[in-house]
C-alpha cells in the first residue's frame, strides 16, 4: 500500500537523521564534530524528506484537496501568529497552575548550542521543523487519520510531538502540535505547517537573541 511506503521511508529518514549524529558522537566524543554532523544530516534529511514524499507518494484525505500557493503561504503566516499566541497563554497556564519553569529548558540548551555554533542554526530553523511536520503532521495525523478520526490522530500526533521534545512544557508542545494540525487540515498542504513551524522557530530564536 501506498500510505504505509510513504510512512515508512519518512519514518526511517527521520529516525537515521536523529540516530546517526548520536552514534558519530559515541565514536569521536567531539561536541564540533557533533553539532556539524547534526547540521549537516538534517539538511540531507530535508531533501531526502521532500523526494521519498514525491518518489512514494500518498494523498490522505487531508491531501487529497488542492490549494493554492497563496493560500499555503497565508495560513502558515497565520499559524505563526496562532502558534505564537498559543504558546504564550499555555506557557502561563503551566507557569501558573502547573508550576513549571518560566524558562523552556529545551530552548535553553539549544541557545547554548547556537552560542557556541552557529551553524547549527541551520537544523533549529530549517532541518527540524521540516522533518517533524513530516512525521508529526504528514505521518501521524494525516496517514493515521486515513484509519482513525481526524481529532484522535491529532491529538494522538500532538501528544507523541510534545513527548518528543522531552521538555517538561508538555502542555505548550501538545497544543502546540494542535494548531500545527489544524494548519495543515486548513490547507490541506504539509508545506503550510512546514512555514508556520519554520518561522515559529525563528521567532522564538530571534526573541532569544534580542
Amino acid at each position: 500500500m501506498n500510505i504505509r511506503k510513504n510512512s515508512f521511508v519518512l519514518l526511517v529518514t527521520y529516525l537515521v537523521v536523529m540516530l546517526f549524529p548520536n552514534l558519530f558522537f559515541t565514536v569521536s566524543k567531539s561536541n564540533l564534530l557533533l553539532f556539524i554532523t547534526t547540521s549537516i544530516v538534517g539538511t540531507a534529511g530535508i531533501f531526502c524528506m521532500f523526494y521519498l514524499n514525491q518518489k512514494f507518494p500518498f494523498a490522505n484525505h487531508i491531501d487529497s484537496k488542492k490549494s493554492s500557493l497563496t493560500s499555503v503561504l497565508l495560513l502558515g503566516i497565520l499559524g505563526t501568529i496562532l502558534a505564537f499566541l498559543v504558546q504564550k497563554v499555555t506557557m502561563l497556564a503551566e507557569i501558573y497552575f502547573l508550576h513549571q519553569p518560566a524558562v523552556s529548558e529545551n530552548t535553553s540548551q539549544i541557545m547554548t548550542i547556537i552560542a557556541h555554533y552557529p551553524y547549527y542554526l541551520i537544523y533549529v530553523i530549517v532541518a527540524a521543523p521540516v522533518m517533524e511536520e513530516f512525521i508529526f503532521r504528514k505521518v501521524f495525523f494525516g496517514n493515521l487519520s486515513t484509519f482513525i478520526n481526524p481529532m484522535g490522530a491529532a491529538l494522538f500526533s500532538s501528544i507523541l510531538f510534545s513527548i518528543a521534545h522531552a521538555d517538561g512544557h508538555y502542555l505548550t508542545y501538545a497544543c502546540l502540535g494542535l494548531v500545527l494540525s489544524f494548519v495543515y487540515y486548513k490547507a490541506h498542504n504539509i508545506k503550510a505547517p512546514i512555514i508556520t513551524h519554520i518561522l515559529m522557530n525563528l521567532l522564538v530564536v530571534a526573541l532569544q537573541l534580542k
